[in-house]
C-alpha cells in the first residue's frame, strides 16, 4: 500500500512540474484588440499575380484589406534590420547568399520573386509612407524575430523602431532565447513562443526538443503560443488552454476549414492563399481589386524605399 501511495504521490508531482513548466505568463494579457484582426502572412501576398511575400506591395496589400500582417526580422552583415523569412535568398531572388553574409546595398541589388519589389528595411514599413499612410497606429504587427545570427543586436534594434509604433503589436520567435531576452528587458510587449513540427535553423537540438514540449516556457513566460496549425492537438497544448486558457496564435492556415476550426477554438489566425470572410476589420473585396490599387502606388512605394535606405542603421 506504501508503495501505491509514493507511486501515486510522484505522479501527482510530476504533473505539478509540468504544469508549472508550461505555464503562460500570468496574469493573461488581454487580446481583445488583437482578436478584431486576422493576419496576412508575410503580408497579403500572391506569387502569381506578381505580389511576392514580405514586401512593401504585400504590406500595402495587407493594409489596405483591413488585415493585421505578419513578417520576419533578420539583420544584414551592416547591422540593418530587413524583412525576410529565409535566411539565404536563393528562393526568393535565385542567387545562393545568405543575407548575415551581404550588406543592405548588396542586398537591395536584388529583386523579389521576378517582381520589382526588394527586401524591404523594417524602418521603411514603420515610417510614415505617403502610400502605406504610415502602418503608425493603422494595423497591428507580428512581429517574428528569426535567430540566425546575432539575435541581441536585433532585439534591440527592433524595439528602438517598434517602440515609435503608435499601433498595436507583439513579438514572436521560435528561439526561447529571444522570447527570454523580451521578459528580461521588455516585459511588458506581448511576447509569443512559437513552436512547429521540424528543427528550426539557429537553435541546438536540445533547445528545439524542449521548445517542441512547451517546457522552456519555464523561463521565457510567453503571453501566448504560437503553433503550426498540425499541431493543435498537442498535449502541452491543451493543457495550457484548459488550464490556465493560455492564448494561442495558429499559422499558417491556408484554407477556409482550417479558418474556421481555429476561429471555433478562440485562436488568433495567421492566413495565406484564401481571403478569410468578412469581418468588422475588413469588407469583402477581390484581390485583384487591391492590387489595382496598390499597383498604382508602387511607384511611389519604390521611390519611397530608396528614400529610406539612408534611414538611421
Amino acid at each position: 500500500m506504501t508503495i501505491v501511495w509514493v507511486i501515486l504521490a510522484v505522479v501527482i508531482a510530476l504533473i505539478l512540474l509540468w504544469l508549472w513548466a508550461i505555464a503562460p505568463h500570468l496574469p493573461r494579457a488581454d487580446f481583445s484588440a488583437f482578436a478584431k484582426y486576422d493576419y496576412a502572412h508575410r503580408g497579403l501576398h500572391d506569387k502569381e499575380k506578381g505580389v511576392p511575400e514580405n514586401s512593401l506591395l504585400a504590406f500595402d496589400m495587407a493594409c489596405r484589406g483591413g488585415f493585421g500582417m505578419e513578417l520576419d526580422l533578420q539583420l544584414t552583415q551592416d547591422g540593418r534590420i530587413v524583412i525576410h523569412h529565409d535566411r539565404n535568398i536563393s528562393r526568393t531572388c535565385g542567387v545562393d547568399r545568405n543575407i548575415d553574409e551581404m550588406t543592405y546595398e548588396e542586398l537591395s541589388g536584388y529583386r523579389l520573386l521576378g517582381s520589382q519589389e526588394r527586401v524591404p528595411l523594417f524602418s521603411d514599413v514603420l515610417r510614415n509612407h505617403d502610400v502605406l499612410k504610415g502602418l503608425a497606429g493603422r494595423t497591428p504587427l507580428i512581429v517574428e524575430f528569426k535567430s540566425y545570427t546575432r539575435q541581441e543586436e536585433l532585439c534591440r534594434k527592433a524595439m528602438a523602431l517598434l517602440e515609435g509604433y503608435q499601433g498595436l503589436y507583439c513579438v514572436e520567435s521560435f528561439d526561447p532565447r529571444i522570447v527570454r531576452w523580451f521578459k528580461k528587458h521588455h516585459p511588458q510587449t506581448i511576447r509569443g513562443q512559437l513552436m512547429c513540427r521540424k528543427p528550426r535553423e539557429g537553435m541546438s537540438g536540445a533547445v528545439d526538443f524542449f521548445n517542441r514540449l512547451m517546457v522552456t516556457n519555464a523561463f521565457t513566460r510567453p503571453h501566448f503560443e504560437a503553433y503550426d496549425f498540425h499541431l493543435r492537438h498537442h498535449p502541452s497544448l491543451r493543457l495550457a488552454r484548459r488550464v490556465f486558457g493560455m492564448q494561442e496564435v495558429s499559422w499558417t492556415l491556408r484554407s477556409l476549414e482550417e479558418y474556421q476550426q481555429a476561429k471555433e477554438e478562440g485562436c488568433l489566425c495567421i492566413f495565406e492563399k484564401f481571403l478569410p470572410p468578412e469581418s468588422s476589420t475588413h469588407q469583402k473585396f477581390a484581390f485583384s481589386d487591391l492590387l489595382a490599387q496598390s499597383g498604382k502606388a508602387a511607384v511611389c512605394l519604390r521611390s519611397s524605399e530608396r528614400e529610406g535606405s539612408a534611414a538611421v542603421k
